[in-house]
């Protein structure tokens, strides 16, 4: 694995990675192309500092690594 990443974040919708990055503020982007409705980038920060992973309506987020 590159050392260079320190995270890498993925989401899942009926077992199937709908998007995945190794920066949050990326991820958010690549996120709301997807989902439009989606929340702001604080959400899912703050969400992440709680857990390693969780789920926003049909959506399972982790943070690996």
């Amino acid at each position: 694995m590159n050392k260079n990443i320190s995270s890498f974040f993925v989401v899942n919708k009926n077992n199937i990675t709908v998007a995945f990055e190794s920066n949050l503020s990326d991820f958010i982007k690549e996120f709301r192309n997807i989902e439009p409705s989606a929340r702001n980038y604080q959400y899912y920060y703050r969400q992440f500092q709680k857990s390693s992973s969780f789920q926003w309506n049909e959506y399972y987020f982790q943070q690996l690594v």
